[in-house]
């Protein structure tokens, strides 16, 4: 089974939470979809990451991962799932690339319970 990683993910992974390493460092490479690169830049300049760690860490993610572009059904998708979910828009962009065979791993309270989802507890 493929797993795809949101910005929480990856930002708990980042900041020494375990939990996450089997999905960040696991022999097949985790998708990531492009939207967020945007929530995980965002929370560097938050928390005033460096830019120079800041660049370091982001290259690791699309180096490490494969990244998922927004594409038009993808975007009409995300509009569906927004509305049937309550989701957050910038939620239902990534939630859009989840499915049985590519499971999202978080744990952003949002996605609690959504089908596709792995949620992991920090």
């Amino acid at each position: 089974m493929a797993f795809l990683l949101d910005s929480y993910a990856w930002l708990e992974y980042f900041g020494g939470n375990g939990e996450y390493a089997k999905y960040a460092e696991s022999e097949e490479p985790p998708f990531t979809a492009a939207s967020s690169l945007t929530e995980i830049v965002r929370a560097f300049t938050r928390k005033k990451v460096s830019t120079k760690k800041a660049e370091e860490l982001i290259r690791f993610v699309t180096e490490r991962s494969v990244i998922l572009p927004l594409e038009k059904d993808d975007a009409i998708k995300a509009g569906l799932l927004a509305e049937e979910f309550g989701l957050h828009f910038s939620d239902a962009l990534i939630y859009a690339f989840a499915s049985n065979d590519r499971r999202l791993v978080t744990g952003d309270a949002h996605f609690k319970g959504l089908p596709f989802v792995e949620f992991v507890q920090a």
